[in-house]
């Protein structure tokens, strides 16, 4: 492997503010357009809410999150290997404060920083996790395919070569996976899917830096456990399994059938709910509420604005890719955003063969597997192909600490895509000085 070069800033003009691969940024761009689409449209008939405070809003944290993603983008890429500990602290510390500190019911979702200001910390840790996981393998690469990276699970190899199988756990199991296995253990307090989506993006990096197969299937097999034992204990401790239970059940083919009918108000159709016994609604879930907004928008939608479905909750954030295929229907809301992530990862591994360095080429899989793992959960869930998750459509929903995460993990993402792009245009700049020496 090479050595990590670097770029100067802005050498180039605009070429240079948009460095990087130009597929990737074409994608980003859409999806920050389709962002304000959305933050408009689910405020314009809101009486109660100002459209035009919640756009400006919005603007504000891209704004935000696009400073940090030219920060990102320029920034060298050792500092992100010599950081990566203080900042996998950083994130860790945050995230604990906010579970010690969270004092209402239901799970924890953000830290106050001072009134009326919060974030996510749980947003950063999935980043620290990331970068910190890069930087173990990439220090491994070049004897990764002789190295053991678990210890054997059989007494006797313990009792014949315990010095062995004792180095294998301190050099190698812990540093590469205890942070991994804190992280998903603090996560699982809160999210299960976060703690999904960090375990799956691990496993994807770890996958592609050529670990043994064996060691591999070790460490699915071990998190299986362990993640099992914790969700149960934790969920019989607090209540949760009730929660998760709900979720599930709200998952099957007719239950919008069984809760819903169609109305008619001022003379456009309208989802209703039927009444029980008792004159109450049926169903307060997000996913009957969701599949209402997908089965009415059809093939092209009912347009920018005059979504009907008043009954769903957090059609900004937790649900914007229903809420996308009400107003802009399958061709221009669904299967835009479905081929748009499809195109950024594509484009994520392409940036990751590119690179010269390990550790480069894993933060980017990482980057790129984090982001589009979190946007097809969303898309499951809100087409009904998988459980209720609180998983947010990266960079479309609503902003916050996540569009602003979000967006400079892009950053770095592009700043190794301008770097690669750079070293291959030397390459091709010395090899055509050579093939001119010869002629």
């Amino acid at each position: 492997m090479g050595k990590e070069a670097d770029y100067k800033p802005f050498k180039g003009g605009v070429n240079r503010i948009f460095a990087g691969d130009k597929v990737m940024w074409i994608v980003i761009i859409i999806l920050l357009v389709y962002s304000l689409f959305v933050v408009y449209s689910t405020t314009a008939y809101d009486d109660a809410t100002n459209a035009n405070q919640e756009l400006i809003r919005q603007i504000l944290f891209i704004c935000i999150g696009m400073t940090g993603f030219y920060v990102a983008q320029i920034t060298p890429i050792r500092w992100y290997r010599r950081l990566n500990v203080p900042f996998f602290l950083l994130a860790m510390s945050l995230t604990l404060v906010m579970i010690a500190t969270h004092d209402k019911e239901g799970a924890a979702r953000g830290l106050q920083i001072v009134r009326g200001l919060y974030i996510q910390p749980f947003e950063m840790l999935k980043f620290a996790t990331v970068i910190n996981l890069a930087a173990q393998l990439s220090i491994r690469q070049k004897k990764m395919d002789k190295l053991r990276i678990m210890p054997s699970f059989r007494a006797e190899d313990w009792r014949e070569r315990k010095s062995e199988q004792v180095e294998i756990l301190t050099t190698q199991t812990l540093p590469l996976l205890l942070p991994i296995a804190i992280c998903c253990a603090t996560t699982v307090k809160f999210s299960n899917s976060t703690t999904l989506i960090i375990a799956t993006s691990c496993l994807a990096m770890m996958y592609l830096s050529r670990i043994n197969k064996r060691d591999l299937a070790k460490i699915v097999l071990v998190g299986v456990l362990m993640g099992g034992c914790v969700v149960g204990a934790y969920g019989v401790k607090n209540g949760r399994l009730g929660t998760l239970q709900g979720r599930v059940s709200s998952w099957v083919p007719d239950v919008v059938t069984k809760s819903v009918k169609v109305g008619e108000q001022d003379g456009k159709e309208y989802y209703l709910r039927h009444k029980d016994k008792d004159g109450r609604d049926k169903e307060h879930d997000q996913t009957v509420y969701a599949k209402m907004s997908v089965a009415s928008g059809g093939i092209l939608g009912k347009g920018p604005g005059h979504s009907t479905n008043r009954y769903l909750a957090e059609a900004d954030k937790d649900m914007a890719y229903a809420f996308l295929i009400e107003e802009y229907g399958l061709i221009f809301g669904g299967l835009v955003m479905l081929f748009a992530y499809l195109l950024m990862f594509y484009r994520s591994l392409e940036i990751f063969h590119k690179c010269g360095t390990a550790f480069p080429g894993l933060l980017v899989l990482g980057i790129g597997t984090v982001i589009v793992l979190q946007a097809f959960l969303h898309m499951l869930v809100s087409v009904s192909l998988f459980p209720l998750t609180g998983q947010q459509l990266p960079i479309v929903s609503k902003g916050g600490t996540s569009l602003v995460i979000t967006l400079t993990m892009l950053g770095v993402l592009m700043g190794v895509s301008a770097r690669a792009e750079e070293e291959e245009a030397e390459r091709q700049r010395r090899r055509a000085e050579r093939t001119a020496e010869q002629k």
